[in-house]
């Protein structure tokens, strides 16, 4: 109904019920206990309306709560399933992994199914997500809503033939429009109502049916433009984001998506993509930096630079890199690499320019500190940054000085030394992938052919 401010306050007094009768001794609860499956329950159901009111932080403490309580050991299939929702974008590999475990119990969460499809195609998992589907075709159709299921189809459908999958998408959307437009109409009729007191009820709850239907249309058309992204055709992509900007111009992904095919596009292109990263950065003065996401932050550096304006994109770096410092200070938050992702591309565009000792030196940065930031992903871009220099160096293209060329022999050496390290790692952004375990060999070819040219020069 909408009332959450009031289920919350009945969902923790049974929370707090239940404390008192096991006289605070909440670490002996047993979810196969009748009594004590109430309270996992208010735990659950509390963690859901938080997430669903986009508390998320809320939803993952009361989440994190029960777990602890319980020790992770013996947990019901409801609060694993709970648990790996809220915490799926920080260890995405992890929640695919656990999703995977519950489809494999005899019971679980219907959920489970459509979420797992949906994980494996947003990480690029496509061939993952169509094994996944045909495999339990029949579930499908028992558990999952006939809406999303059409919606999974259609996105499988994109990675191998994209051009089918175009009229089908439009089907789908055809059938949210009109729903959306209806109930834009009814914001509007609330705004024109008399009394005060009711329209402010009135507006906040058809804003709330609104935004409830705009989060479903929302990846709907966001798949429609990524047909075209993936085939490079940025300026269809903008054309299909733009049909939709009536609907969907203060929703925060239709922004970043519309800077996304603004900047890709280069030329004039990259200036306008920077009032959507900004209107991302400044919807609300209070947010961290560190909410937004890394790449739109890197897009907007970047752009600015463009635009030769250097000081602005320097004072976003410092607000990013202050803010990383203080939450590591005094551990508000997990580990980030939104520093670590800006020098990085920034130092690609550089090098791309072929400003190599500037875009160098970003790179090299972008490591700090290896222990940290190296992966498969960061190294991908670094080498062919080096390599690009090598090259040029090797045909007397540039010229470079000293000191750049000590640096990346520096960051080379401290690689090879360190190799055994980064063999334990995870990758921690961009998309799950494997860390560098092979990486002696792979590290040592840039760095024989810096310490050749190093010597004649």
């Amino acid at each position: 109904m909408g009332e959450n401010d009031e289920a919350l306050e009945m969902v923790d007094s049974i929370i707090q019920y239940h404390i008192r009768t096991k006289k605070n001794e909440l670490r002996d609860i047993n979810v196969h206990d009748h009594g004590d499956s109430f309270a996992v329950e208010a735990f659950n159901l509390k963690a859901a309306i938080c997430y669903g009111m986009k508390m998320h932080d809320s939803a993952k403490d009361v989440l994190r709560e029960i777990c602890e309580l319980q020790n992770n050991e013996n947990l019901d299939n409801i609060t694993i399933h709970n648990d790996v929702v809220v915490n799926i974008e920080d260890d995405p590999a992890l929640g695919i992994e656990r999703l995977k475990f519950l489809l494999a119990q005899d019971s679980f969460p219907p959920e489970v199914l459509g979420n797992l499809i949906t994980q494996y195609l947003s990480h690029g998992k496509d061939d993952l997500a169509s094994e996944t589907l045909e495999a339990n075709k029949q579930l499908a159709r028992e558990i999952i809503s006939p809406e999303l299921l059409s919606y999974l189809e259609a996105a499988i459908l994109t990675s191998t033939y994209p051009d089918e999958a175009i009229p089908l998408l439009e089907k789908i959307a055809s059938k949210h429009v009109p729903k959306l437009k209806e109930q834009m109409n009814k914001i509007t009729d609330a705004v024109t109502v008399s009394s005060q007191e009711k329209e402010s009820s009135m507006i906040l709850s058809a804003t709330k049916e609104y935004d409830a239907l705009l989060d479903q249309y929302t990846p709907i058309l966001m798949l429609q433009a990524k047909i075209f992204w993936d085939k490079k055709e940025y300026s269809a992509a903008e054309q299909i984001l733009e049909k939709s900007a009536e609907l969907c111009k203060y929703h925060e992904k239709w922004r970043l998506n519309m800077g996304h095919v603004m900047f890709a596009q280069e030329g004039e292109k990259i200036k306008e993509s920077i009032p959507y990263y900004e209107l991302i950065i400044e919807k609300d003065k209070d947010t961290a930096l560190l909410d937004v996401p890394s790449v739109a932050l890197a897009n907007l550096c970047v752009a600015f630079i463009m635009e030769n304006q250097s000081k602005t994109a320097s004072a976003i770096m410092e607000r990013v890199k202050k803010e990383e410092e203080r939450q590591m200070k005094f551990g508000e938050h997990e580990s980030t690499y939104h520093s670590c992702i800006i020098n990085l591309v920034i130092g690609t565009l550089y090098c791309a320019k072929e400003n190599f000792e500037v875009g160098i030196d970003r790179i090299i940065e972008s490591l700090k500190p290896i222990e940290k930031n190296l992966c498969s992903d960061t190294w991908f871009y670094t080498k062919r940054c080096f390599l690009a220099l090598a090259a040029k160096l090797s045909k007397l293209m540039c010229v470079i000085n000293d000191n750049t060329l000590r640096d990346i022999l520096n960051i080379l050496k401290n690689l090879i030394m360190k190799k055994n390290h980064f063999s334990h790692f995870e990758t921690s952004f961009f998309t799950p992938s494997r860390f560098l375990h092979q990486s002696s060999n792979n590290i040592r070819k840039p760095d024989h052919a810096f310490h050749r040219l190093f010597h004649l020069a």
